[in-house]
């Protein structure tokens, strides 16, 4: 046996043998719970947005940081359209430079969940052509920047609330 430990000895993970002291080995306990989560959410509906009108109630004061965004800010720019100086006024008014999306119905869950791949990486998306490249050639649902090189430390699921569509058009609110 390459190590003796015993009962009541204390283990630090340290870095070694190209992995960041901490390594995941088994996904199936996320897996199951994702797919657990994903069923319950088909039969039943995932009831976020009561779950969040409820917590609104109780704390006003959080209504106007996390209230879902007016659905008239949802605009899909573009990949060519990139933002400039002005872009408060001319992108604005310019609906040539916009994608045409449907809107939801009633039946569909506001918001949605969605499951699958998250890029992420130590600076921000801000390139609209390279977003759709990998978009369809690695079939990325979306973009972050906060767990990146996390898994490679410790097993974690990501859950990203999207803000923007990682291009030059951030939202700053």
């Amino acid at each position: 046996q390459k190590h003796d430990i015993r009962l009541g000895d204390i283990v630090v993970s340290a870095p070694g043998d190209g992995n960041g002291g901490v390594f995941q080995y088994d996904f199936g306990k996320t897996i199951q719970a994702v797919t657990s989560l994903k069923a319950q959410y088909e039969i039943d509906g995932h009831q976020l947005k009561e779950a969040i009108n409820r917590i609104l109630e109780k704390r006003p004061r959080l209504c106007q940081k996390y209230k879902q965004p007016d659905s008239s800010t949802d605009r899909l720019f573009k990949p060519e359209a990139t933002h400039h100086s002005n872009c408060a006024v001319d992108c604005v008014y310019d609906s040539s430079k916009l994608i045409s999306r449907h809107g939801g119905t009633e039946e569909e869950d506001n918001p949605a969940i969605d499951y699958g791949l998250i890029a992420s990486a130590n600076q921000q998306m801000k390139d609209a052509l390279i977003r759709d490249r990998l978009a369809y050639e690695k079939d990325v649902l979306c973009f972050e920047m906060g767990a990146a090189g996390l898994m490679n430390l410790f097993p974690c699921l990501v859950i990203r609330g999207i803000c923007d569509y990682s291009d030059s058009h951030k939202n700053q609110e």
